[in-house]
């Protein structure tokens, strides 16, 4: 079980530099270009709906774009897929803007994948250049490339991958495990195996710094800094809040991870600093506390989609920052347990309306209700079992929660997706053959 769940943390825990929304387009559209080599001519995109969704209101580092048409165009041009969700990072100062800004009118099409059958990540990139034609798919994840080819012979493909596979994060081996397993596994792990995730801490805390120094996004960390409520909870809620201040405005640093976001990663994270220093935590429990947060995030994720109409923040993440807190109070597993039940049977179900400037308020939302849970679990406190969406248990209620995500807000989904895609400026919607929105195609208007 250690080496396994060691395992799961190391490949799931990962930096990322911008949200990895727009960066697995980017990824797509380098390993596209990559595959080939040669001058760029033309970049055909196709995009998953929730992806497409995702990205529309955020900044790409490096760049002064929103959304995914131009980060894109800058990737093939000048990007690497070989740094995965860091695609963008050795790009500097040496492009040419117009050059990106006239492709991406002129010589770039884009197009929604309205008939995905799963709610997961799949960007399609064909790249025509001088020398060719390159082909790249990335899917499932945000940084897994399962395609990529160049005139037609491939180069890379994972022969387990199926566009309409229904089942990969049921099938994901953490979903194997159960939430007492990662319990134990953080009471018992030589915490020599889990001194890396010192790295998400300090990663993580210099974005919300950097949020609080520079005044980033709406400057809502900086909001609860100001209001002279000088508790721990607030602090944590600043600290997430600033973080992804920071991190919607495009700042070039980067953002530990966690289950393919790095908004999820940072609110599982950088907020259990301060209720670690409340409490006199030392660093050996705080890491703790941090592989624990984690790995149920992870088996959060796992449950209700990579990709969900359900905020990732306000929900696993904060499931994960609440049963890190707990530990850090002196919980055992039964009051860890009780801290899940409130924090879902009081939030569950809260939307995921894409990555914007307002995620610094939802983490804030999921971190204070996470903490507050724990808080309220260790004098007893809890929403009783089989009360709503509460099950017999911890991992009940997670298997409800996921099912409720992964089959009941599917439609929710895509009226959702349709609303936001429609009122993007970047992009036409072809409504000549439309009868719903499943049956919507886009193309490039024009650019931001």
């Amino acid at each position: 079980m250690k080496i396994e769940l060691l395992k799961i943390l190391k490949s799931e825990v990962k930096p990322a530099l911008g949200c990895t929304g727009p960066i697995s387009v980017a990824l797509a559209a380098a390993a596209a270009k990559n595959a080939v080599g040669g001058e760029l001519k033309k970049l055909e995109l196709t995009i998953d709906k929730d992806t497409y969704k995702n990205s529309i209101s955020v900044a790409t580092p490096n760049t002064p774009y929103y959304g995914v048409i131009e980060p894109a165009v800058v990737a093939a041009m000048y990007g690497n897929a070989s740094y995965g969700l860091e695609v963008l990072r050795d790009i500097g100062d040496n492009w040419d803007s117009e050059k990106v800004k006239s492709f991406a009118l002129e010589n770039t099409d884009v197009s929604i994948k309205w008939d995905l059958k799963v709610m997961g990540v799949y960007i399609e990139a064909y790249a025509y250049t001088d020398r060719g034609i390159g082909h790249a798919i990335v899917a499932q994840q945000h940084d897994k490339i399962v395609l990529q080819e160049a005139n037609g012979i491939i180069q890379k493909k994972d022969l387990n991958y199926s566009a309409d596979d229904l089942r990969f994060d049921q099938n994901y081996p953490i979903r194997a495990y159960k939430i007492k397993d990662f319990y134990d596994f953080i009471c018992e792990v030589p915490i020599e195996d889990i001194t890396f995730l010192k790295k998400a801490l300090e990663i993580n805390y210099n974005l919300a710094k950097a949020g609080l120094d520079e005044g980033m996004g709406a400057r809502f960390g900086e909001g609860f800094s100001s209001m002279g409520i000088d508790t721990y909870v607030n602090r944590a809620k600043a600290l997430a809040s600033a973080a992804s201040d920071a991190r919607m405005s495009g700042k070039a640093l980067l953002a530990m991870s966690c289950a393919s976001s790095g908004n999820v990663g940072i609110t599982a994270s950088v907020p259990l600093i301060p209720v670690s220093e409340h409490f006199h935590a030392s660093e050996e429990i705080l890491l703790r506390a941090v592989a624990l947060s984690y790995l149920l995030t992870i088996y959060g994720k796992a449950h209700i989609g990579r990709l969900s109409p359900m905020c990732a923040c306000a929900m696993v993440a904060s499931i994960g920052i609440g049963a890190g807190s707990c530990y850090m109070m002196g919980g055992d597993y039964e009051q860890i347990e009780a801290t899940i039940s409130n924090i879902v049977g009081a939030t569950g179900g809260v939307l995921c309306d894409g990555a914007k400037f307002g995620c610094a308020l939802k983490l804030a939302f999921g971190v204070g209700n996470a903490i507050e849970s724990a808080a309220l679990a260790m004098i007893g406190k809890r929403i009783p079992l089989y009360n709503g969406v509460v099950g017999a248990n911890a991992d009940e209620t997670l298997t409800i929660l996921g099912r409720i995500a992964r089959k009941g807000m599917q439609e929710a989904d895509e009226i959702m997706c349709n609303e936001f895609i429609k009122r993007d400026t970047r992009v036409r919607i072809n409504e000549k053959n439309r009868t719903d929105a499943t049956k919507m195609s886009c193309s490039v208007a024009h650019t931001v």
